[in-house]
């Protein structure tokens, strides 16, 4: 798709090593629609940092409930024990 929308830049295979280097885990449409989008504006070849899609860490719902769960549990267990380590106040001794 590059070589067909900039014909006055040949893309020697060096460079072409080097991008599927730094772009290989990125997600595919995600560059994709990078490239399409700079060939909209631009008249020069995009760079690496143009195209580059931060990887995105895949969770599940079940994985982010255990972790809310597992920090309401801790944070319950800490206000517990500053409740004990306060002084209980004049109208509750």
């Amino acid at each position: 798709m590059i070589q067909g929308a900039y014909p006055q830049r040949l893309l020697s295979r060096e460079t072409a090593e080097i991008w599927f280097q730094h772009l290989q885990n990125c997600d595919y449409h995600g560059v994709k629609r990078r490239i399409e989008a700079h060939i909209k504006v631009s008249q020069y070849m995009p760079t690496i940092a143009e195209l580059y899609e931060q990887p995105v860490e895949e969770t599940t719902i079940l994985e982010t409930i255990h972790i809310w769960e597992k920090e309401g549990a801790e944070r319950i267990e800490n206000e517990r024990r500053n409740e004990w380590a306060r002084p209980a106040p004049p109208w509750a001794r």
